[in-house]
């Protein structure tokens, strides 16, 4: 069965289509079968990106499509017997969101490290779990972050909301945005530190959607057997 992890925002410029950008990049590189669905019908970012990563033949090649709906990703993911399903949600919009949350197995939501960043990020979490969300299934990714006094600030603040935050952090450079003009996802960036924080992020992401698969391996061969003639 595939792991759906969710990539969600109440406001732009946090940094969501970068991290799922990412993260669907990494796990086509160890070897994941991996698809990522554009669900923001104004913004595209991710399908537009995938035409530049074409243009550019930029190695591995990733499964990009527009969805209308989560409904209809996990569909065709499941058809494609995809292992790792990488959903880049519309920003500000709260039925979308709940909808993506009720059935993604990871709610990931990008943060920085402003006031005006984490308000509503915590904000937001609080209303997931309210609705009937695990907190477990809740994790924030700081991103954006200029030093590392900043990025203690915001941990300290995410502490205080008890909600789950990642490991590490997507610090802001400028060949990240050039990256992304050519198609490249921010950790492919020429100099880029595989072992810097931003992969310290994406690793601990990376390590609970494996032991999730593991998990749903089992259910997937029950599934199977009740379906053999």
């Amino acid at each position: 069965m595939t792991v759906v992890v969710a990539f969600v925002s109440r406001k732009g410029g946090v940094g969501k289509s970068t991290l799922a950008r990412a993260l669907a990049t990494v796990g086509a590189r160890r070897g994941l079968s991996t698809a990522l669905a554009d669900l923001d019908p104004v913004q595209r970012t991710a399908t537009r990106w995938q035409r530049l990563r074409e243009k550019h033949q930029v190695f591995p090649p990733l499964s990009v499509e527009a969805h209308g709906n989560v409904d209809s990703a996990i569909a065709i993911a499941g058809e494609a017997d995809v292992d790792l399903l990488v959903v880049d949600a519309p920003g500000n919009a709260p039925a979308a969101t709940m909808e993506i949350a009720s059935v993604a197995h990871f709610i990931v939501q990008p943060s920085g490290a402003c006031f005006d960043d984490l308000q509503p990020a915590v904000e937001l979490f609080y209303e997931l779990k309210a609705s009937g969300i695990p907190k477990s299934r809740l994790y924030i990714a700081l991103s954006r972050i200029l030093d590392e006094n900043e990025e203690e600030a915001a941990r300290a603040y995410i502490e205080v909301a008890d909600f789950n935050l990642l490991p590490g952090a997507v610090v802001e450079r400028a060949r990240y945005r050039e990256a992304h003009n050519h198609g490249m996802s921010f950790i492919e960036s020429p100099g880029e530190d595989l072992n810097g924080p931003a992969a310290a992020t994406l690793g601990a992401l990376l390590t609970k959607i494996m032991r999730k698969h593991r998990l749903l391996r089992p259910q997937r061969a029950q599934i199977a057997a009740t379906q053999a003639p």
